[in-house]
């Protein structure tokens, strides 16, 4: 054997990766020579270990350095896990770590041990923007996620948040019509510390670009005007990446809506000087057809209550508009925790929808006891189904009890009576409260509501009648309550008990995506109550109510809540026929208004420091939700104004108790939706710092 091939089957062995020394030793025999190897092992890795590590656990490390327990100690490997720890660290701003790798013997092998210093996190103190002309350097670093050091900022680097950053930078320029924008060069370098970064973006801004001629081709179903008009930009306007694309898509579903889910839209631009002029080649296809609609998931919602909520229907003509209201009927059942639409395509071109939903605890059963200043102890026990045997129907059955209250109520509504888009209700109560030094308040009762889907002028717009028939009486009266009562106002004076009959039409429009945390969307209510006159009874009254909600989302998924309420009540010939019961006592978390800030019902006219209800109510709640869990835990932030007084002409925006405040809301399985809020009110002699404690509400 030659010299050669001695070196080359040594070249081989340590090409296996076993050995991290090979020696090869000769004697003399005959009648020629004997070769002898002596080998010597990499140690087999029995343990890794990390010390130093606190910004990521060990899980974390293991996941990133290629070494194995059971495997060989190899210093190859070894040296690159170094380096991957190492960039591991830097990605999250840890520029000075330091990573030491030891090998420490044992019985069967060794153990690797990973030596970290993980230092200070590097913080960016400047950011330079070089080849700007247009765009100024503060409105370009305003749209970086990466931000320069200051009091009130920490200037954390973030390595995947940065190559973002130069995205967002091209985008920008692109949304100002320079779309041959690019950053060329990045340089980072450090302070001698290594405690300050510093960034230098050279960007290349190129020509701007104004919109051209737009044209179609290969389009029957619409006529180009039609076209036109979902077009987000014009001819001879600067342009925006943004718009251009939002066009196209306005395109596509303009021919989804119509079926045709197989259309093509190529976009072509062509450069004409510095404008673009944009071609739009189609191909329509032919429209499909839905051939069944395939209902996954629903383990306790009987399949009929989701159908009934679809717009789009089998042998129909495919319709995007038709899909996505039928996903927000759907959601809007607030049964499930997802619904989430998919297609499959049929090989004649149909399709199957299939729905897949997820069920959610809808019910809401809770039992206890609770303590509050003004009802002292208080037992409650509360049971209400949304979704009663799967079938859609609601159920409420409800008691408190405690020193000053006595609550008792029932409640049944079918939404879908005998399967036709109209609602049959039937509620009972039964309710006793003591108002400390003026008398007791007992109510007992029960209504019947009919309702019915419309369809003019939308498919939003709900039509709603109910009957109520109450009894309501007013007894032991302080002596405390007869002393400062004018005879006006005082209800020692008058015979109780009394019948209330009356009927309330409600006209409502509600387009709200969720029953609950509204994203967007709006939710209108006009109701009329007329009670007495040809209903009888004792009291006679009329009360008009109008209310208006607006949710609009903003930056990420933050929402904008805007909620107005008005309502006059007065009596046929005299207002002195409106009863106590029916008059207006905002503040607080009233449910005639909330005015948070304010004592609960404390808000509107008053005789000899008492309050005694307004015939008339203007409030405005502003709210800022803000999702920590979806659905589940939310801080807001909200300003409320608001005021009652006697008359409707006494109506003004001008003299309005004003608050601010913080609150949360979070969905409790089987209670409901919690909340607190801790508003402070403006008004010097009512106001201040109050908390309110809610249940079941949110808007």
């Amino acid at each position: 054997m030659g010299t050669d091939e001695i070196r080359e089957g040594i070249k081989r062995l340590y090409g296996l990766g076993l050995f991290s020394d090979i020696r090869v030793e000769g004697e003399e025999t005959l009648p020629g020579m004997e070769l002898i190897l002596k080998l010597k092992e990499y140690p087999k890795l029995e343990r890794m270990e990390f010390s130093g590590n606190e910004k990521f656990d060990s899980t974390k490390l293991r996941e990133t350095v290629s070494s194995l327990e059971g495997g060989l100690i190899k210093p190859g490997e070894v040296k690159g896990d170094v380096e991957r720890i190492k960039s591991l660290y830097q990605k999250e701003g840890y520029y000075l770590a330091k990573v030491e790798p030891k090998v420490i013997p044992t019985k069967g092998g060794a153990t690797l041990r990973f030596e970290i210093k993980e230092g200070k996190r590097v913080r960016v103190k400047r950011i330079e923007i070089v080849g700007n002309g247009f765009l100024s350097e503060r409105k370009i670093k305003g749209e970086m996620e990466t931000k320069e050091k200051r009091w009130w900022r920490g200037g954390e680097f973030d390595e995947e948040k940065f190559q973002k950053d130069k995205e967002k930078i091209v985008e920008l320029y692109r949304k100002e019509g320079y779309i041959d924008a690019k950053v060329i060069s990045d340089s980072i370098w450090f302070a001698p510390d290594k405690r300050d970064m510093f960034i230098k973006l050279r960007v290349e801004e190129g020509p701007r670009y104004l919109f051209g001629q737009v044209s179609f081709e290969g389009a029957r179903l619409f006529p180009e005007q039609g076209l036109r008009k979902q077009l987000k930009f014009k001819p001879g306007q600067v342009f925006n990446q943004e718009r251009y694309e939002k066009s196209l898509g306005n395109l596509y579903t303009l021919y989804q809506d119509r079926g045709y889910i197989y259309a093509q839209i190529q976009d072509q631009t062509k450069r004409v000087g510095h404008r673009l002029n944009v071609l739009y080649k189609i191909e329509e296809g032919e429209p499909a057809k839905v051939q069944r609609i395939i209902i996954e998931g629903n383990t306790k919602t009987w399949e009929k209550v989701i159908r009934r909520e679809l717009v789009i229907k089998p042998g129909q003509v495919f319709s995007r508009a038709a899909l996505m209201r039928s996903l927000r009927n759907v959601t809007y059942l607030n049964y499930f925790d997802k619904v989430t639409p998919d297609f499959e395509t049929l090989p004649d071109g149909s399709i199957n929808l299939i729905f897949r939903v997820k069920e959610k605890f809808s019910g809401q059963i809770s039992a206890g006891f609770g303590y509050s200043e003004t009802d002292k102890l208080v037992g409650t026990a509360s049971f209400s189904i949304p979704n009663f045997l799967g079938r859609g129907e609601k159920l409420d059955l409800s008691s408190d009890v405690g020193k000053r209250t006595r609550n008792f109520n029932f409640g049944y509504t079918i939404p879908w009576f005998r399967d036709t888009p109209t609602t049959v209700g039937l509620d009972l109560y039964q309710n006793t409260r003591i108002w400390t030094d003026y008398y007791t308040e007992e109510r007992k009762g029960g209504a019947v509501r009919f309702g019915r889907r419309l369809r003019f002028p939308d498919n939003y717009f709900r039509l709603y009648l109910k009957y109520k028939a109450e009894s309501i009486k007013f007894y032991d009266f302080s002596e405390t309550y007869k002393a400062i009562h004018n005879p006006e106002y005082d209800l020692s004076r008058q015979s109780w008990p009394k019948i209330t009959s009356s009927m309330t039409v409600t006209l409502e429009r509600d387009s709200r995506d969720m029953p609950q945390f509204a994203t967007k969307g709006s939710y209108y209510s006009l109701s009329s109550e007329l009670a007495g006159g040809p209903f009888r009874g004792d009291v006679d009254y009329h009360k008009e109510m109008f209310e208006a909600q607006f949710h609009l989302p903003t930056l990420w998924k933050l929402v904008l809540s805007l909620r107005g309420k008005i309502g006059v009540v007065d009596g046929y010939k005299s207002p002195s026929t409106v009863p106590f019961s029916e008059r207006f006592f905002p503040g607080g978390a009233s449910f005639d208004g909330m005015i948070r800030g304010y004592d609960d019902r404390s808000i509107g006219p008053r005789r000899d420091g008492v309050e005694i209800g307004g015939r008339s109510l203007l409030v405005f709640n502003l709210e800022y939700r803000f999702p920590i869990t979806e659905q589940q835990l939310y801080l807001l932030l909200f300003a409320d104004a608001g005021n009652s007084w006697l008359a409707g002409r006494q109506i003004t925006p001008w003299h309005l108790y004003k608050s601010v405040g913080v609150g949360v809301r979070f969905v409790m399985p089987m209670l409901g939706v919690i909340g607190f809020d801790f508003g402070y009110g403006l008004d010097k002699d009512l106001g201040g710092w109050h908390p309110h404690f809610q249940v079941g509400r949110s808007f």
